[in-house]
């Protein structure tokens, strides 16, 4: 009777000890599915958006469509959320693409990005890809940063409007931009590379001019991406470079705004590389990075719409050019007038023409302009390679 007992009491003991058991491999199936789902397993990155680009958008994503399949996926993941700045982002794994690239698209692409700093990486935990970038500055003073980007560049959007052409928008971009900010060292400033410190702080490097003119372009719907190369003033010594492409009417044209923001004679905005085609950039730009098309046309270059580009350097034709654009200029109270000549010849019967034979001040006295500073002397200075000449008043 007694052995029964033992018996059962074993039985019911081994019975437990099984439900424990049982309960023990079922929680830790529990944890592990857990850990596996939220820790180890990877995302689902097949519905992925496509950034937004073109018309409307306020983006022109040129660098985008030049990646591979595999670098858009980990491009339009990173832009999902890049924007608040997180430690890191999960992403899809890169499988045979450059995450420098992607990088730089991201950065090229995006002219309010200007949060992120040069160095970035991708890592792996377990079964996942993470993505991380170096900031500059913190979230909060990105995002106060921001909206005094968006603030001046919607009341230059707004100025511009009031124009009908793309050429008179544009060309009221580039005379604001120019006017507002000086040229400013890589170095000097936090800003200097950004889109901030071109509208913001009015001091940029040849990358804020060219980040600043690419976001109010995109937000005026002018389709236009950023060209970064090599660049030299005497054509010889070479150095990097970014400046613009803009399409206008379907014709591509480059835009160099730190060019034409000279550091001397007191800082007054040129036209020179307004609208130029390939052969003209090339006169003093090498090595452009970006797939751009041979550009030909000169239809919107500031010259030939201003009727200004002149191919003879005397005459009753050319007086009249010079005679129209000096008082043109005055009336619209600039502080020059520009002309480009169609060779170095040319120009330089021009200059005779002009200073040695004293046409320049025969039509001052005929227009009645009396410089500012009350003497004799014509201020004026030419480019010798570009064949044009700018008169200071």
């Amino acid at each position: 009777m007694s052995k029964t007992k033992k018996n059962g009491k074993k039985g019911t003991l081994a019975a437990i000890v099984a439900l424990v058991v049982a309960f023990a491999i079922f929680v830790s199936g529990l944890v592990v599915v857990f850990l596996y789902n939220a820790v180890l397993k990877p995302t689902d990155f097949n519905n992925i958006s496509i950034p937004v680009s073109g018309e409307g958008t306020g983006y022109y994503r040129h660098n985008y469509f030049e990646l591979n399949e595999s670098e858009q996926r980990l491009y339009s993941v990173i832009m999902q959320s890049i924007y608040t700045q997180p430690e890191r982002i999960e992403v899809p794994e890169l499988n045979g693409g450059d995450l420098t690239k992607v990088f730089k698209a991201i950065s090229h692409d995006n002219p309010d990005l200007f949060n992120l700093g040069l160095n970035c990486s991708l890592y792996t935990e377990g079964l996942k890809t993470y993505f991380e970038s170096e900031y500059i500055i913190s979230y909060d003073d990105y995002s106060a940063k921001l909206q005094e980007v968006k603030g001046i560049a919607s009341a230059i959007v707004d100025g511009a409007s009031v124009y009908t052409s793309n050429y008179e928008k544009e060309k009221y971009v580039h005379d604001y931009i120019i006017n507002h900010c000086s040229y400013a060292e890589p170095d000097e400033s936090l800003m200097a590379n950004t889109s901030y410190g071109c509208l913001v702080e009015g001091r940029a490097s040849c990358e804020g001019y060219s980040r600043a003119f690419q976001y109010i372009m995109s937000m005026l719907n002018i389709e236009n991406r950023l060209v970064t190369g090599e660049s030299a003033d005497d054509g010889v010594n070479y150095v990097n470079h970014m400046w613009n492409y803009v399409l206008l009417d379907g014709e591509g044209y480059f835009v160099d705004l730190t060019w034409d923001d000279p550091r001397a004679e007191g800082n007054v905005l040129r036209h020179t590389y307004f609208n130029v085609n390939t052969n003209d950039i090339l006169v003093k730009h090498r090595n452009i990075a970006q797939s751009i098309p041979l550009t030909t046309s000169t239809r919107y270059n500031y010259f030939v719409y201003e009727n200004a580009y002149i191919d003879m350097g005397s005459g009753e034709a050319f007086e009249t050019k010079v005679y129209t654009g000096v008082y043109t200029a005055l009336q619209k109270q600039y502080s020059c007038v520009e002309f480009r000549f169609t060779n170095k010849a040319v120009m330089e019967q021009a200059k005779n023409t002009l200073f040695n034979e004293g046409l320049i001040y025969n039509v001052y006295n005929e227009i009645g302009f009396v410089p500012e500073t009350g003497d004799a002397k014509v201020y004026y200075s030419t480019d010798d390679i570009m064949n044009t000449i700018c008169l200071f008043f």
